[in-house]
């Protein structure tokens, strides 16, 4: 019998448990969960996520050859405090936490020698929250950073690697600093983007008038504001620095679209910002990522036979429409100069 510990049955971790018995990879398997709030152990029982409640999370380890601890970061070292003196000896420990450094750190102080930990982040999830909004598909086509402490064995490295891709994740190798620095970029500033931009529309004097107004644009770039707060502010505390870093970079790429569109008579290069953007951002989303798109990064839009084949005619006339809307607003001005100076 392959007995899996699962602590924390929320939303991830209710979706790991029902993606490892629809894989049907596990011989046996009886999955244990715990989770402190009692709801969410008698609903993931229910839908069929856990086979065992736990009372605690030294009771739900017991026995087990796999713990999975699927609770917001700062809730992690808790968790490690009291699983330490009831793991199994040679059992792997792993976790599905947004930050790493610190998961890492917790787990070489508190965990005993005699267990592996692999630290993990599946890349994947909603703004939803509980186990009956988990799903065996949750991880499906999903990244899932693997970070091995140094002490932990190959197997247990595998075992981890094995698991992301039963759930159909495909497993990404990285260290804890890197991933940290990673993530905040493209999973942490997003959501520390959208909360300030719903804040601030939010706390405007004209929020009820706006509100009515606000459509999908609106609700897609602040979609991750409604994260639980509790991870989203645990991200924040967890991640600090390299969240801080990304904040200023982010200020300065804003700064830099601002001056654009301040700049009259620059409207030419502002439609190319804009449409070097366009195109960079629907290659991403066509799947031009990796070093397919590193190496294209930066390229500027071709001209004149080459624009067209990207867009037709279209690029072409717009840039000739905006050149000479700049060149008669610019004649515009140097008739009304000249009669002011005649007056």
């Amino acid at each position: 019998m392959t007995r899996v510990a699962i602590i924390g049955t929320g939303l991830l971790g209710a979706s790991v448990a029902l993606g490892l018995k629809a894989s049907k990879k596990l011989a046996d398997l009886t999955v244990v969960g715990y989770d402190r709030n009692r709801d969410h152990v008698a609903e993931a029982k229910r839908v069929g996520a856990i086979d065992v409640a736990a009372g605690d999370p030294a009771e739900a380890v017991e026995g087990a050859s796999m713990v999975v601890i699927a609770v917001p970061v700062l809730g992690i070292e808790d968790v490690m405090r009291q699983i330490a003196g009831a793991v199994e000896a040679g059992a792997v420990v792993t976790d599905t936490g947004s930050t790493k450094a610190e998961v890492m750190r917790w787990a070489r102080q508190v965990l005993p020698d005699t267990v592996s930990f692999v630290g993990g982040h599946p890349m994947a999830g909603t703004t939803a929250s509980g186990p009956t909004t988990a799903s065996a598909e949750l991880f499906k086509g999903a990244q899932w950073v693997v970070v091995p402490s140094v002490s932990a064995s190959d197997g247990a490295v595998q075992a981890v690697a094995g698991m992301a891709s039963a759930l159909g994740a495909t497993p990404r190798f990285m260290d804890a600093e890197e991933h940290d620095a990673y993530v905040a970029a493209i999973s942490h500033l997003p959501l520390a983007a959208a909360t300030a931009l719903f804040r601030l529309a939010r706390n405007s004097e004209a929020w009820p008038e706006m509100s009515l107004l606000a459509a999908g644009g609106f609700r897609d770039t602040t979609r991750v504001a409604g994260t639980h707060p509790d991870m989203a502010h645990d991200i924040a505390v967890t991640n600090r620095v390299q969240l801080i870093h990304w904040i200023e970079r982010y200020r300065e790429a804003l700064r830099e679209l601002q001056e654009r569109i301040a700049d009259v008579e620059g409207e030419d290069e502002l439609y190319k910002y804009l449409a070097t953007t366009s195109m960079e951002h629907g290659a991403y989303l066509a799947g031009k990522v990796g070093r397919t798109e590193v190496q294209a990064k930066g390229m500027d839009l071709p001209e004149n036979a080459m624009s067209d084949f990207l867009f037709g005619s279209y690029f072409a006339d717009k840039m000739k429409e905006i050149n000479q809307r700049s060149e008669e607003r610019l004649a515009e001005r140097e008739r009304e100069r000249k009669l002011r100076r005649d007056r």
